[in-house]
């Protein structure tokens, strides 16, 4: 019993650790790749950034993710459900924080903190959170087509791309590894059959509130919002840094879609975020130097406020898990 316990603690640990060390191993990969003035400039873009322009990044991001908390209320009414705008504000935030963790814990998480909170059932909330994503998965292609009009694809295909073909190879098998033993499981076991029919119907019925909403208009303006407040920020962000204020559009989306595509890719974009954006703004003319600088100011500090709102909200919620939760909601099945 204790083996079994220890193999589960060691399997938790591993998924936070080997994300996280790969996002580390990128970042020394960044650094220790710049030459020594694309090094010596990361300190001085610290000292000598207007922080003027990122207070007002960060006021603008703090905007974008209360829109992004009120617009999943929109989501809830559907459903019956009028949870605090405080909590899902909070909630918000500590998905943030677990992303930074293991990539993409926080859909998870989010959804979780809510229903322990507002004592709701977590596959219909999880639902809400899918078509969320659904949604911004559709905004965030429309953007990275809109730029590929602009600049052409080969071009954004080739700041996204890395060594690691391999790698994700093995991971597209793990995958679908994974994908067949969870079937194998569906089969064999009528309990694990049960509980999986059950929670994929509540996180449906959480999905079709897209369709059933009332506040549709509401819901694509602040999705426009959201959108619009990730790509100003990133704006105000070079508006602080000498050299980096004249800035085009199209420096601007192309660093904005291959950082999206970092973030999706390592946990808050750790290690690849400054080498992508780096890549891209080199390709535009702009030199090492404060192309990495702007990249590091840039995302330290927006990871650091992430990271700040995130671990008060946590603190904040006030919601405490019981390992047990997940079992006791497993259906009974009679022999």
């Amino acid at each position: 019993m204790k083996l079994k316990t220890v193999k589960k603690s060691i399997f938790k640990i591993l998924k936070i650790i080997l994300p996280l060390g790969i996002g580390v191993y990128l970042t020394w990969y960044f650094y220790s790749n710049l030459s020594p003035e694309g090094k010596a400039g990361i300190p001085k873009a610290f000292a000598s950034a207007n922080y003027f322009w990122v207070f007002l990044a960060l006021v603008t991001a703090w905007l974008g993710h209360m829109s992004r908390a009120y617009r999943w209320q929109f989501l809830m009414e559907p459903l019956g459900y009028k949870p605090k705008l405080v909590n899902l504000y909070h909630s918000t935030m500590i998905g943030y924080v677990l992303n930074f963790t293991i990539p993409r814990s926080g859909e998870i998480g989010r959804p979780g903190f809510l229903s322990k909170k507002e004592n709701l059932p977590f596959d219909k909330v999880f639902g809400t959170v899918v078509a969320e994503r659904i949604i911004d998965v559709i905004m965030l292609l429309g953007i990275t087509f809109g730029t590929s009009l602009l600049v052409g694809n080969e071009v954004i295909e080739g700041f996204t791309k890395t060594d690691g073909e391999t790698g994700n190879s093995y991971l597209l098998y793990a995958i679908v590894g994974l994908v067949l033993l969870g079937g194998i499981a569906l089969i064999v076991s009528k309990k694990i059959r049960g509980f999986f029919i059950e929670k994929l119907k509540g996180m449906l019925e959480g999905v079709k509130t897209i369709f059933t909403m009332k506040k549709r208009m509401a819901f694509i303006f602040h999705t426009l919002f959201i959108w619009f407040t990730y790509i100003l920020m990133m704006w105000l962000m070079a508006l602080s840094l000498d050299g980096m204020e004249s800035i085009g559009i199209k420096e601007l989306m192309v660093s904005f879609v291959v950082g999206a595509a970092a973030i999706a890719i390592t946990p808050g974009g750790i290690g690849l975020y400054p080498l992508f954006i780096t890549a891209a703004l080199v390709y535009f003319g702009y030199n090492e130097e404060l192309a990495s600088s702007f990249t590091i100011l840039s995302w330290v500090v927006t990871t650091a406020f992430l990271v700040v709102l995130g671990v008060a909200s946590l603190f904040a919620i006030d919601v405490k898990f019981n390992v047990m939760d997940a079992e006791n909601e497993l259906p009974k099945t009679t022999k």
